[in-house]
């Protein structure tokens, strides 16, 4: 199994959205090592694409996977 890249403050990472994924930006990440959490700035988008709105969430960083480091 291939070993998963460290995430830090800056990385787009991939998170559950409903039964898909959303990219979102790395703000800050926080907790003990075996319990670590990602807040991420999220978008909201219409249904052309546009972004509507952002929103900072927390996610398990064992949620995650890194799509561009910073």
């Amino acid at each position: 199994m291939p070993e998963q890249k460290t995430i830090k403050p800056g990385d787009k990472v991939a998170v559950p959205w409903g039964l898909e994924e959303v990219v979102g930006v790395v703000l800050e990440i926080y907790g003990p090592p075996a319990r670590r959490s990602v807040l991420v700035r999220v978008p909201t988008r219409g249904p052309s694409g546009e972004t509507l709105n952002e929103s900072d969430i927390s996610f398990p960083e064992r949620a995650l996977h890194v799509v561009a480091a910073a």
